[in-house]
């Protein structure tokens, strides 16, 4: 959305999330090119006039997301962004439950998952235990579907297929990102890392891109052919792309083989005609990046806040419900508030 934000307005983001920002813009997946920014730090508050802003890196799907707790005019308001306290990071929303800002008067938080199943699998760690256990169990190729920029699911599935002795297959795309973000963590896996990660040079524009930078030639003492997945494949987790599985397909690389869904099932209605037509049984095999009611209410109870304003949510009018300790300020889309 930034790419529809006046180019004027400074912009305040941590160094992972400004890097996947800029990696979208070199894939031409968005319009913005961030000219007009500040990096900012977990815990380092900054000032922009009168406001104190204190950022603070949370548990989320989106790498590097963060919290803000702003204060000014003797009122502090404290901003959730979308997080969790399952995932990879969940020390980092104990540590928030054990230590929370004090006297926050406004928190603005989000709530996705109320209104919405939690699933079968709670935490990344189960989703990591689930694929080990199926990648050992059954001797097949298997496919999986899940975002590029999940960089904690990436991580589950690249343990997992440690633990089961198979090699994760990546294209050049899911490379780069990897690539880019060891600025921030040098535990990211990589594609140079050894025979656990490969990488498969499929066809499309992002490899072309690539290409035409040389950054893919970093990627090819890692690279697989098509006769080496066809030899190999039920030792092989191939991470599903558009133009990959539309190669596989045509070169008959499907049959025998196992699609696991590892993400948001609204997105599934677009997905699975392509499966079925290739006789491709799936499992959904997926936690949510976003906190559970549970997490919620063990986050507003620690914070204390005079109010919750609910955002991100389809469910406002549930806050009453599963926060009737606290009162609720609900807005309007669209509607300014006077704090």
């Amino acid at each position: 959305m930034l790419s529809y934000a006046n180019p004027r307005i400074p912009v305040y983001l941590s160094k992972g999330c400004r890097i996947l920002v800029e990696v979208s813009h070199f894939f031409n997946q968005t319009g913005c090119e961030l000219k007009n920014i500040e990096t900012v730090e977990d815990g380092h508050s900054f000032k922009k006039g009168d406001f104190t802003i204190t950022p603070f890196v949370v548990d989320h799907a989106g790498f590097d997301a963060l919290g803000f707790l702003v204060e000014c005019g003797g009122k502090k308001i404290y901003y959730s962004g979308d997080f969790r306290g399952h995932g990879r990071k969940s020390k980092l929303f104990f540590k928030m439950l054990r230590n929370p800002p004090e006297n926050v008067d406004y928190l603005i938080l989000e709530g996705t998952m109320i209104g919405r199943d939690e699933g079968q699998y709670g935490t990344e760690d189960g989703i990591e235990t689930k694929l080990a256990s199926l990648f050992k169990s059954e001797n097949r190729l298997f496919f999986i579907a899940c975002s590029s920029q999940n960089i904690d699911r990436i991580v589950s599935i690249y343990r997992a297929c440690k633990e089961s002795g198979r090699t994760f297959v990546i294209d050049p795309y899911t490379a780069y990102i990897l690539d880019r973000l060891k600025e921030v963590s040098e535990k990211i896996p990589q594609a140079t890392w050894g025979k656990t990660m490969k990488v498969f040079f499929v066809k499309s524009s992002h490899t072309d891109k690539l290409a035409g930078n040389k950054i893919l030639y970093k990627y090819k003492s890692a690279k697989i052919t098509y006769d080496e997945i066809r030899e190999a494949g039920n030792r092989l987790v191939v991470k599903s792309s558009y133009y990959l599985r539309e190669s596989f397909a045509r070169r008959k690389l499907m049959p025998g083989s196992k699609l696991i869904y590892s993400m948001w099932e609204g997105y599934w209605d677009k997905e699975k005609d392509f499966w079925e037509t290739n006789s491709v049984p799936f499992e959904m095999v997926h936690c949510s990046g976003h906190a559970y009611i549970s997490e919620l209410q063990a986050f507003a109870g620690a914070l204390k806040p005079k109010w919750i304003i609910p955002n991100h949510t389809f469910s406002p009018e549930k806050y009453k419900e599963y926060f009737g300790r606290h009162r609720i300020l609900q807005a309007k889309d669209g509607e300014a508030i006077t704090l």
